[in-house]
C-alpha cells in the first residue's frame, strides 16, 4: 500500500512514461515516412538525371529527329539504372507531349521526378520518372504498428518497473516503520523525538502515559513546554540532557538526580539519556530522548544505601558507619582542633528480658531505649547501635565535663525505663565508658577500644555507671591491651602461626596402658618466633569474637593429623581432648562442622572428647545441653572443665550429660597444705562418681599430689607432675613451652 506521497510520485512517473511512449510511438513512423519518402524522391531524381544524360548523345547527333528514334530512346531507357516494377518512365518533348515511355502507367498515389533534356544549352524535352506510393504506404503503416508496439513496451517498462520498485521500497519502508513504531511502543521507557529546534516530533505510548498527554496534544511543542525537570536535592529547575545533545551533537546523560514534574505536586524520579540524529550528510537534524521512571529503583537504592549504614531494628547508624564517623572526627581533631567525646555503652540486665519475655519483647525494648537515648543527646551528636545490646555515641564539639553530663543524663533516663510483661516489671541499666579524641589519637580502633575498655571497667565497678578512660588506670590499660591482640590474632590465623601441644593423663585407678588420654593445648607463635601462652591471647579472642575461628582451626588441625597420632602411639587406643569456648558451642553450625570433619578425615568419634568450662556451660545451659547431646549421639565424649568454681556446681552437674569431670586446679594444687581444698576435691570426686562421671584432677604438679589423688580414688591426674606440655606432632620443631 502506497502512501500519499508515494502515490503522487507514481502519477508523475506514469505521466513521464506516457510522454516518452508517445514520442517514441510517433517519431518512429514519422521519421520512417520522411526518410523513406526522401530516399524515394532522391532515387527518382537520380534515375531521371542518369537517363537524361544518357539521351544527350542521341539528341546531339540528331537534333531535329531524335524524338523519332524510338528504338534508340527505348534502349537508353532500358539501361542502368534499371526500372523497377512500380516505376513508370516517360520522355516528353518540349511541349510536354509523350514521345515514348517504359513500363506500365501507374494508378493511385504516385510521386514523380523529372530532369530536362538539353541540346547543347537548349531544353528540348524532359525525362519523367514516376513511382507508386503503395509500397511506401504499407511500410509506413508497418512503421506505425512497430512504433505503437515499441511505445507500449516502453510504457510498460517505464511504468511498471519504477512503480514496482517504488512499491517494494515503500513496503520495506512501511515494514521498517511498523517495526520501529511497534518496538518503540513495546519499550517500557518513554521515547521522545525532537527536531533541531527542540520541538517534539514523536513520542511512544509509555511517553504519553508518563506525561499524561497524547502526541496530537504535544506535537510541535518545545521541550521546555512539556518537560519540567528539577534537581531532587535542591529543587531547582535543570535543563534536559537533550539540550546538551542538540548543542554539542553528542550523547548525553542526566545527573542521576533528575525529577520530572507530572502535574501539580506529583513528581517522579527519572533517568535521561539523549542521542543526536544526523542526516545522510552528517548534519545534525534532531535528537532522541529516553526517559526511564526510576522512582522505585531510586528508592530501593536509597533504602539499600540507608541499610548499609543503619541498623534495621532501631534506625540508628550501624557499627561500620559509626567507625567511619569516628575516623572523620579524628581527622577533624587533627586538622581543626575540634573536640569530640566517644562513648561506648552496654545495656545491663537486657539478657534477662530477652530470655524471660522473648526476642520480640527484647527488640521492642531496644527500639524504645533508642528513642529515649536519642531524646537526651543534641541534634549534631551521633548515636549508633554497634550490635546486640551495645551502643556508641559521638559527642561533637564537646569537652569532658559536658560529656559526663550527657552520659549521666542517659544513665538517669534509662534508669526510669520499665517494661511490664506478664505482670512482672523489668528494668535495665547501662554501663557507659567514654574517652576524648585528642590530637595524638591515631586510629579509630584505638579510640573505640579506649571507650570499650572504660565501659568494661564500668561494668566491673558495679554496672549502671559512667567511667572515663584514663591512661593511668592500670585496669583500663590492661583492658585496652586486649584490643592490641586482635590484630596479632588475625595475623596468626592468616599466617597459620598457631601450634598444638599436648599433655597426657595418668590413670590412677587402672594399670591398663592400652588406652592413652591426651589433652590438646594451644600456643601462638609471634612474628619473632616466640611461643605465646593462651592466657595472653585467649581473653582477647573471646572478647572480640575470634575464638570461634580459633576453635575451628584447632579441630581441623587435630582431626586432619589424627591418623599420624595413631601411628605415633601405635598399639594404643587414643582419646584426644579438645577445648571449646562457650561462644563456639553456641554457634548453630559448629556441630555440623565437627560432623563434616569426622567424615572427611574418617575419624572414630569415640576417640574424641570435647571440653567446655563450667562457666561456659552454665552461661547458656540450654545451648550447652543441646550441643553436648548432639555430639554424644554420634559417639563423641564430653568433659566438664574447671569444675567447682561455680556457686551451684553440683546443681548444674545433674543436668549436663558429660562423661568426664575435671576438678578445677585451684583446689588440686594446694592439696598438700590446705585441708579445705582437699575436702572440696574429695567431695567433687565422690559426687562425680555417684553421678557416673569419670574424674580428672588438673594441676597435679608433683608426685605428692598424685599420691593424694590416688588415695582419694580420682580416676586420672593431669599436670606437670605427670607430663609437661610437648608438641602434638613430630614435625613441630619448636622448643617445649
Amino acid at each position: 500500500m502506497l502512501s500519499t506521497q508515494d502515490t503522487r510520485l507514481a502519477k508523475t512517473l506514469t505521466h513521464y512514461a506516457l510522454l516518452i511512449s508517445l514520442l517514441v510511438g510517433i517519431s518512429l513512423p514519422v521519421g520512417y515516412t520522411l526518410t523513406a519518402y526522401n530516399d524515394l524522391t532522391k532515387s527518382l531524381s537520380f534515375k531521371a538525371k542518369i537517363k537524361a544524360n544518357a539521351q544527350a548523345d542521341l539528341i546531339t547527333t540528331l537534333p531535329d529527329t531524335w524524338m523519332y528514334a524510338e528504338n534508340r530512346l527505348q534502349g537508353v531507357l532500358s539501361r542502368e539504372p534499371v526500372r523497377l516494377d512500380n516505376e513508370y518512365i516517360q520522355i516528353l518533348d518540349s511541349e510536354g507531349e509523350v514521345i515514348t515511355s517504359s513500363g506500365e502507367a501507374l494508378t493511385g498515389f504516385t510521386v514523380q521526378r523529372s530532369y530536362p533534356l538539353y541540346d547543347i544549352d537548349k531544353v528540348v524535352g524532359n525525362i519523367v520518372v514516376s513511382a507508386s506510393l503503395s509500397t511506401l504506404y504499407k511500410n509506413i503503416l508497418l512503421a506505425f504498428v512497430l512504433g505503437f508496439v515499441l511505445a507500449l513496451l516502453i510504457l510498460l517498462v517505464l511504468r511498471l518497473l519504477p512503480i514496482r520498485a517504488l512499491q517494494r521500497i515503500s513496503d520495506e519502508l512501511y515494514t521498517e516503520k511498523e517495526r520501529a513504531v511497534t518496538t518503540l511502543h513495546s519499550i517500557a521507557d518513554a521515547i521522545l523525538l525532537y527536531d533541531i529546534n527542540g520541538n517534539l516530533i514523536y513520542l511512544n505510548l509509555p511517553a504519553e502515559k508518563m506525561l499524561g498527554k497524547s502526541l496530537a496534544e504535544l506535537q510541535g511543542e518545545s521541550i521546555a513546554d512539556h518537560l519540567q525537570l528539577t534537581d531532587m536535592h535542591t529543587g531547582f529547575a535543570i535543563d534536559s540532557a537533550l539540550q546538551e545533545t542538540l548543542d554539542s551533537g553528542t550523547v548525553a546523560t542526566c545527573n542521576q538526580r533528575s525529577m520530572l514534574e507530572i502535574s501539580g505536586d506529583l513528581k517522579i524520579a527519572v533517568e535521561e539519556r539523549s542521542a543526536p540524529i544526523f542526516d545522510q550528510r552528517k548534519k545534525l537534524i534532531g535528537g532522541v530522548l529516553c526517559l526511564r521512571d526510576v522512582t522505585v529503583a531510586r528508592k530501593h537504592l536509597e533504602r539499600q544505601s540507608w541499610e548499609a549504614t543503619h541498623d534495621l531494628l532501631t534506625g540508628l547508624i550501624n557499627r561500620r558507619e559509626f567507625e567511619n564517623r569516628v575516623t572523620k572526627a579524628i581527622d577533624n581533631t587533627i586538622d581543626n582542633g575540634q573536640i569530640y567525646i566517644i562513648c561506648y555503652m552496654d545495656l545491663d540486665r537486657f539478657k534477662i528480658i530477652n530470655d524471660s519475655c522473648g526476642h520480640s519483647a527484647g527488640d521492642d525494648v531496644l527500639q524504645q531505649l533508642s528513642r529515649i537515648m536519642s531524646s537526651q543527646i543534641r541534634a549534631n551528636d551521633t548515636l549508633a547501635r554497634l550490635g546486640g545490646d551495645e551502643f556508641g555515641l559521638i559527642l561533637e564539639c564537646c569537652d569532658e565535663t559536658r560529656g559526663k553530663l550527657i552520659a549521666q543524663a542517659l544513665l538517669n533516663a534509662i534508669e526510669e525505663f520499665q517494661i511490664v510483661w506478664e505482670k512482672q516489671i523489668y528494668t535495665v541499666g547501662i554501663s557507659i565508658g567514654f574517652t576524648a579524641i585528642v590530637n595524638d589519637s591515631f586510629s579509630c580502633k584505638e579510640i573505640i577500644g579506649q571507650a570499650d575498655s572504660a565501659c568494661y571497667w564500668a561494668k566491673e565497678q558495679g554496672r549502671h555507671q559512667v567511667c572515663q578512660y584514663k591512661e593511668s588506670d592500670i585496669e583500663l590499660a590492661d583492658r585496652r591491651s586486649q584490643t592490641g591482640w586482635v590484630g596479632r590474632i588475625n595475623s596468626a590465623l592468616k599466617d597459620d602461626r598457631f601450634v598444638l601441644y599436648h599433655q597426657v593423663y595418668r590413670s590412677l585407678t587402672s594399670d591398663d596402658e592400652s588406652c592413652l588420654h591426651l589433652e590438646v593445648l594451644l600456643r601462638m607463635v609471634s612474628n619473632e618466633g616466640e611461643i605465646i601462652l593462651p592466657g595472653h591471647f585467649l581473653p582477647a579472642a573471646e572478647r572480640y569474637n575470634l575464638i570461634r575461628e580459633i576453635d575451628r582451626w584447632v579441630i581441623n588441625k587435630v582431626l586432619s593429623g589424627f591418623h599420624l597420632l595413631q601411628q605415633i602411639h601405635e598399639n594404643k587406643t587414643l582419646i584426644v581432648n579438645i577445648n571449646l569456648s562457650g561462644l563456639s558451642i553456641n554457634s548453630l553450625d559448629l556441630f555440623e562442622y565437627i560432623k563434616q570433619k569426622i567424615i572427611e578425615y574418617n575419624i572414630d568419634p569415640q576417640c574424641l572428647c570435647f571440653e567446655i568450662t563450667e562457666t561456659a556451660a552454665v552461661k547458656d545451659m540450654h545451648s550447652a545441653i543441646e550441643f553436648i547431646t548432639a555430639c554424644k549421639e554420634i559417639g563423641v565424649k564430653f568433659a566438664l572443665d574447671d569444675f567447682g568454681t561455680g556457686s551451684s556446681s553440683f546443681g548444674y552437674l545433674k543436668n549436663l550429660p558429660v562423661d568426664y569431670l575435671k576438678i578445677d586446679g585451684s583446689f588440686v594444687k594446694n592439696l598438700e597444705n590446705d585441708a579445705v581444698d582437699r575436702a572440696i576435691t574429695q567431695t567433687i570426686n565422690q559426687i562425680g562418681h555417684i553421678m557416673g562421671k569419670i574424674t580428672i584432677a588438673e594441676f597435679a604438679e608433683n608426685q605428692s599430689i598424685i599420691e593424694i589423688l590416688d588415695e582419694m580414688g580420682v580416676d586420672f591426674a593431669q599436670g606437670y607432675g605427670v607430663c609437661r606440655p610437648i608438641p602434638l606432632f613430630p614435625d613441630n620443631d619448636l622448643e617445649k613451652a
